[in-house]
């Protein structure tokens, strides 16, 4: 991401959430994402940022980083970087909807979620940091 994006740094918490929520709902809306796409945009979001405050830092304190970028007419593009354990979100299997919510496992639903929103969304491990981008809105949007 070039150096003009915006970037904050808070701990990766619950209670960070909607401080970063409402960080890049500013950028998109000076991006001007469509305003009947920023609540699929905070879900986003909170899926991506509450999985990294509840699993990747074992003892409990570590930090996210949230940048985003205006990426044309309406778009934006973020990445979301967490030096936590090394965990790749998108080689998570998509579930398996023809069993019953009883019999599938547990996970993967918030990962087909957030897939099914964005465009472009790619992983990388780089150094000792987890790096999750995407574009938004997501395809047909």
């Amino acid at each position: 991401m070039d150096s003009a994006a915006r970037r904050l740094t808070l701990p990766a918490s619950v209670e960070s959430v909607a401080l970063f929520r409402n960080f890049v709902r500013s950028g998109a809306v000076a991006a001007e994402v469509p305003a009947d796409e920023l609540e699929k945009l905070d879900l986003v979001l909170e899926e991506i940022l509450v999985n990294i405050a509840r699993y990747a830092y074992p003892a409990g304190n570590g930090a996210a980083e949230v940048a985003f970028a205006p990426d044309g007419p309406g778009k934006l593009y973020v990445e979301i970087s967490d030096w936590g354990n090394d965990f790749n979100p998108l080689d998570v299997e998509p579930p398996d909807f023809s069993r019953g919510l009883a019999e599938r496992p547990i996970g993967g639903l918030g990962v087909f979620l957030v897939r099914s929103l964005v465009s472009n969304i790619a992983y990388r491990r780089e150094e000792d940091r987890n790096v999750l981008s995407f574009g938004f809105p997501g395809p047909g949007e």
